[in-house]
């Protein structure tokens, strides 16, 4: 039966030789079906540079045009241009009064709310009886000290004593 070649924007497959792909991609609708596809990911700020350039489609405004995408003509009425306009207007303005800090500045905030976080919080740290402090790399829930003894071992506050009599075995 030879290879397939299968169009996912036409649904539909043909033989796979190189000049009936080349004429199926130069066709009017697969190049609608292309367009139509791409124009559901173009952002409002293209949309309304590329459409406010065109004239209105007469065709179109009497639901007689073929060429869909692809038309040379505008498909967009004046108040869906003006809606654009002022859409990608207020986008504009937010981005400008947003002050974005930059990845060093989200960087540095990160790692000084790690560094202040693990040495305020008194469920990181540990001193043993000869003045160590162990930090741990995990931050106990405060609410689980509410539940006193009754809490499994897995999730009880670790105490220096804990550590103090422990027996380590050989494994395997």
């Amino acid at each position: 039966m030879g290879k397939r070649y299968y169009c996912d924007y036409c649904d539909k497959t043909m033989v796979a030789s190189p000049s009936i792909v080349r004429t199926h991609n130069k066709g009017v609708v697969h190049q609608k079906l292309v367009s139509d596809h791409y124009q559901k990911y173009k952002d409002p700020k293209t949309i309304l540079r590329e459409e406010s350039n065109k004239k209105p489609c007469v065709r179109f405004a009497r639901g007689e045009c073929q060429f869909g995408g692809i038309c040379r003509f505008s498909h967009y009425t004046q108040e869906q241009i003006n809606a654009l306009k002022q859409y990608v207007a207020a986008q504009e303005s937010t981005k400008l009064n947003a002050d974005q800090p930059s990845f060093e500045d989200l960087y540095q905030k990160l790692q000084t709310e790690k560094t202040t976080k693990s040495q305020t919080n008194g469920g990181t740290a540990m001193y043993d009886y000869n003045g160590v402090t162990h930090v741990f790399p995990w931050v106990y829930n405060p609410v689980f000290d509410s539940f006193g003894d009754s809490l499994p071992p897995s999730l009880k506050r670790l105490q220096i004593d804990d550590f103090l009599n422990t027996t380590f075995t050989d494994w395997g």
